[in-house]
């Protein structure tokens, strides 16, 4: 499955699944997975903890949040591939980075949790059939394909990559 075999975009999601490139799932997991992080470790620990304005989240806190979203987005892909038709509630990131305390964690403890988190996701889109991929279930923002979620899971971790390029990588 690539983007362009999303019939309908869901909202909200459709921002991130338009910043993969039109690949194959498990090639955009992969790109997009540990190797794209690691890339970035040098420029994370030069960061530290440097923010661009206040309140706004450190590197960690970015990180914590990616592998937080990637739990919940997972989850609800193996629902919709699972049949379970129950709405699954959203969640508010603020009040989860606020009680993940990311800061207080080590770099290379939270990018250890990355490349463990993106494996499972990994195996679990690889244990779903083209036809479960195109499963739906019903999401907070509407519906959503199994796939679409596998998708949204890339494009988030790109979108904040992108957001630490553009907003914090000129505090080093």
């Amino acid at each position: 499955m690539k983007p362009s075999d999303i019939k309908i975009l869901p909202n909200h999601f459709d921002t991130y699944i338009k910043k993969v490139e039109d690949v194959e799932l498990f090639d955009a997991l992969e790109k997009y997975g540990k190797k794209y992080l690691l890339a970035e470790r040098d420029k994370f620990i030069q960061l530290g903890d440097k923010v661009y304005a206040p309140g706004k989240w450190t590197v960690k806190d970015i990180i914590q949040h990616i592998i937080d979203a990637e739990r919940i987005f997972s989850y609800r892909a193996l629902t919709f591939a699972r049949n379970d038709q129950t709405l699954l509630p959203g969640f508010e990131e603020d009040d989860y980075a606020t009680a993940a305390n990311g800061i207080k964690r080590e770099l290379n403890e939270l990018l250890d949790e990355f490349y463990t988190v993106r494996e499972s996701t990994m195996k679990l889109f690889k244990s779903f059939s083209p036809e479960v991929l195109m499963r739906e279930g019903k999401g907070p923002l509407g519906n959503i394909s199994v796939g679409s979620l596998g998708f949204t899971i890339v494009g988030h971790a790109i979108h904040h990559m992108g957001v630490l390029k553009e907003r914090y990588y000129g505090l080093v």
